[in-house]
């Protein structure tokens, strides 16, 4: 039996639009795979380096800022603090509490972990900050892009209040007049083990890159059956193959 081709225009069509979108999803996972990797060996590689202040962080360039260990003495004030809204930990409802301290001249934005949260949102969590200085560690987190948010997010006229996001670069200005002092550019996660930390488990990367690989064989088997899919329809290979079996 001699093999023929015998296209149907909706089939060559399909795959014709179908294959290159399942091929492309699969090389974007292996990106997002080789991102996370370097993201989770950058903060390896920055833990090993000794822990600066706040201070020395300002002079460094800013691509060298990210993950670097801090340690400093913060001053807490009563009620000086946001709660992150819409916070997941183990699929429960919460918030993260990020206190505006006073480091020297400075204002930083200490997130102290997450506090879980009333998923009927009626009631918000009593929180109770330090008092006082107490020194304490973390690490300048600087996120990899811009969160996406429902509306603008204005930094409250009062507070303590709830946000969406933490976005230091634009409350700058309102920050400053509404702490009075500069206000340091990133927020510093308070290390897991400190003792004014709530739940501090920080995630370094949401999925691992074994998890986008993962996803990647998955976008690529999808591809290869659609290819030979196609090719067992738009051909007679298969009776072609039954047929030679036959005669053995």
């Amino acid at each position: 039996m001699k093999l023929r081709v015998e296209n149907d225009w909706r089939t060559t069509l399909a795959t014709a639009l179908l294959l290159p979108i399942l091929l492309s999803l699969g090389f974007w996972q292996l990106d997002r795979a080789d991102e996370k990797a370097a993201l989770i060996g950058r903060l390896e590689a920055r833990r090993a380096l000794p822990a600066i202040t706040p201070q020395t962080a300002l002079r460094l360039p800013g691509d060298e800022r990210a993950d670097r260990q801090v340690v400093m003495d913060a001053r807490f004030k009563p009620n000086r603090f946001v709660l992150l809204d819409n916070r997941l930990r183990g699929g429960k409802f919460g918030y993260e509490v990020v206190a505006f301290a006073e480091v020297d001249q400075l204002a930083v934005a200490l997130n102290l972990g997450w506090v879980r949260g009333d998923p009927s949102r009626q009631t918000l969590p009593t929180i109770v900050l330090p008092s006082g200085v107490q020194t304490v560690s973390g690490r300048l987190y600087q996120p990899s892009g811009d969160a996406f948010m429902l509306g603008e997010n204005r930094l409250p006229v009062q507070l303590p209040s709830v946000v969406q996001q933490l976005t230091l670069s634009t409350w700058q200005d309102e920050l400053q007049s509404l702490l009075g002092r500069p206000v340091f550019p990133l927020e510093i996660r308070i290390d897991e083990f400190e003792s004014v930390a709530f739940d501090a488990n920080w995630a370094i990367v949401n999925q691992t890159p074994a998890k986008h690989q993962g996803y990647a064989v998955q976008w690529f088997t999808m591809a290869g059956a659609l290819g030979l899919a196609f090719i067992f329809r738009s051909t007679n290979l298969w009776r072609c193959l039954r047929h030679r079996i036959g005669r053995h």
